[in-house]
């Protein structure tokens, strides 16, 4: 394998309860990756194991030739890989920019999450903040750049998760079911957000998401799980045409 982040084997129980068995794939670097199965499949576990919350029980994890198998989860998102969860996890009582100042927080010296409230230094706050309010104007949250966060429609928190990762200046941008929540049109849209933002900030993806039409359209790639085991890998089309996945997780997928 030689991909920017490589899945050697991978195994993971909880107890007697096989989560994931011998797992292997490899998601090169400027490609978006797309990660399926049905609840259970063990997609998330596999996130979690990638982004170390979760310890494997056999195999190893790569990230740009680096083991990070054992690493702690603390060391992850400095070495260039950030994610987004199912579940928006923003503060209400904060403003959309200090969601998004709190992505940055690896970049800085102890002391940055005080430097918000002015009450500690921090190396150049200004630019990050800059920064930041780039990145949202590039997601279209200009506007809602210095509201709180609580209240805020459910779309819009989305992006402003994405927001937040981004300026952690990944490598890596895992998104655990984007479109989760979203109207037809906020997936449409969040499609073309998810290629341009792969562009412009050179990034590789790794997407899981239920929405199928969506994930087939920009993933370069799709590895399907099933009870926590690979059932097949390759391109849109090729595991789309594949009749045991197409009966059991695309359905009449157009």
């Amino acid at each position: 394998m030689t991909g920017l982040l490589e899945v050697r084997h991978v195994g993971i129980r909880f107890g007697g309860v096989r989560a994931l068995q011998d797992v292997s794939f490899e998601v090169e670097d400027g490609m978006i990756c797309g990660l399926i199965g049905p609840n259970g499949a063990g997609k998330t576990t596999l996130f979690n194991a990638i982004s170390r919350v979760y310890d494997v029980s056999q195999g190893s994890i790569h990230f740009a030739g680096l083991d990070i198998t054992a690493l702690p989860a603390s060391r992850i998102i400095g070495l260039g890989i950030a994610r987004t969860l199912q579940n928006v996890g923003l503060f209400g009582a904060m403003s959309v920019t200090e969601n998004v100042l709190l992505g940055a927080h690896h970049r800085l010296r102890p002391g940055f999450v005080n430097a918000i409230f002015d009450k500690g230094a921090v190396i150049d706050p200004a630019a990050i903040e800059r920064e930041a309010r780039d990145i949202l104007q590039e997601l279209g949250l200009t506007a809602v750049a210095d509201h709180l966060a609580g209240g805020l429609p459910f779309g819009t928190l989305k992006r402003i998760e994405l927001a937040r990762a981004l300026i952690a200046q990944p490598r890596l941008l895992m998104l655990d079911e984007p479109a989760n929540g979203l109207s037809h049109g906020e997936v449409d849209e969040l499609s073309e957000v998810i290629l341009r933002v792969r562009r412009r900030h050179g990034l590789t993806v790794l997407l899981v998401e239920h929405h199928m039409r969506m994930l087939m359209r920009i993933s370069d790639r799709v590895v399907v799980l099933e009870n926590g085991v690979k059932i097949a890998d390759g391109p849109p089309a090729e595991v789309k045409a594949d009749p045991g996945v197409a009966a059991a997780y695309l359905g009449t997928v157009a």
